[in-house]
């Protein structure tokens, strides 16, 4: 049995208001994320976007250079510690990243799902 953990993306905490960007990468026109919240208290908007340009800032960027996915990601609501698997086939796109708006301080662990 394998027990390596897939790649890390993103671990850490972020604060009320805080936004992060975290690129997830694709591979064979597929992506996948595995997005943890470690406590009750967490909160925040978690939304896809993808990009078509390769040197797109994986931070803010340009409005234009980043589109969002409407791939719907339920993310933490300030109730349990949970998770969300994310997985998208036929992608397009270069690029993909989440945008994360923390609407409490929250943490995560944010796994490659396609490593």
């Amino acid at each position: 049995m394998d027990t390596t953990d897939y790649p890390v993306l993103f671990h850490g905490k972020m604060a009320n208001g805080e936004t992060k960007y975290v690129e997830v990468p694709i591979r064979d026109a597929a992506l996948g994320a595995h997005i943890g919240w470690l406590d009750a208290v967490s909160s925040a908007t978690i939304t896809l976007e993808l990009s078509s340009f390769a040197a797109a800032s994986t931070q803010a960027g340009t409005a234009w250079e980043w589109k969002d996915s409407a791939v719907s990601i339920t993310g933490p609501a300030a109730v349990a510690a949970n998770s969300f698997l994310l997985n998208v086939e036929n992608v397009r796109q270069k690029r993909a990243r989440l945008k994360i708006v923390a609407a409490a301080a929250s943490e995560f662990d944010i796994r490659d799902g396609t490593a």
